[in-house]
């Protein structure tokens, strides 16, 4: 249970990494006076665009962990390094070492506890398997889909700041209740991802020092040691 609540945390922030705006048309208007786009699947399709024109990404991040059993909120930083279209690897630095890499194939985990090396086949784990299925959505710049397990708002245009909850048939919906990004203010990458867990948690990660397109070595996709 550990392995899984920390892959999808991680598939959840990095899928959204992938996130590059592009045009809004202004047409209904959405809660708080937002108008929404008139056509969300055009409006997707024009983030996929965005997104599809860079191959590799990496990016430091902070991350807020608010769990309703404690006062104090976990802060966590480290690195992501992307690789597309099926290579990432998740390094958390401090306050505990653990790294995550997720590929097409397999999810590798190693943390600094017990100092072990965890895998997790896909073929073998459904659930891990349509959950990366989606992520594969996100890498191509097919979001139009999206639509069909999604449903999507802007909630603010400057910063833009726009919001996904799945629906029924997403099987993330068992885990999340939302999730909010806010672009930075030239809207190239993220500036920070909001979680709302359905057990009332809440992660909020910020992003810094992104880098499109850089150079990457194998040695940033190992799940153990730093790098």
């Amino acid at each position: 249970m550990r392995v899984l609540t920390r892959c999808i945390a991680a598939i959840s922030m990095i899928i959204i990494v992938m996130l590059q705006t592009g045009r809004i048309d202004a047409a209904e208007t959405g809660t708080g006076g937002v108008a929404q786009p008139a056509d969300l699947s055009a409006f997707l399709h024009d983030i996929g665009k965005k997104a599809s024109s860079f191959k590799t990404l990496k990016t430091e991040f902070i991350q807020e962990k608010k769990m309703v059993m404690f006062k104090k909120k976990l802060v966590m930083k480290g690195r992501i390094y992307l690789e597309k279209p099926n290579k990432i690897a998740w390094h958390v630095d401090s306050p505990v070492r653990y790294s995550v890499l997720i590929t097409d194939k397999l999810i590798r985990q190693w943390d600094e506890d017990t100092n072990k090396v965890q895998e997790i086949s896909l073929a073998k784990n459904p659930i891990f398997q349509n959950v990366l299925g989606q992520m594969t959505v996100w890498f191509s710049g097919e979001y139009g889909s999206l639509l069909d397990s999604n449903d999507v708002r802007i909630k603010k245009r400057n910063p833009l700041v726009i919001e996904f909850v799945p629906r029924d048939n997403n099987v993330s919906k068992k885990v999340i209740k939302s999730i909010t990004i806010t672009f930075r203010n030239d809207q190239n990458y993220l500036q920070q991802l909001r979680i709302q867990e359905i057990s009332g948690d809440v992660t909020t990660i910020n992003f810094l020092h992104t880098i499109l397109n850089a150079p990457l070595t194998s040695k940033q996709f190992e799940v153990k040691g730093r790098v």
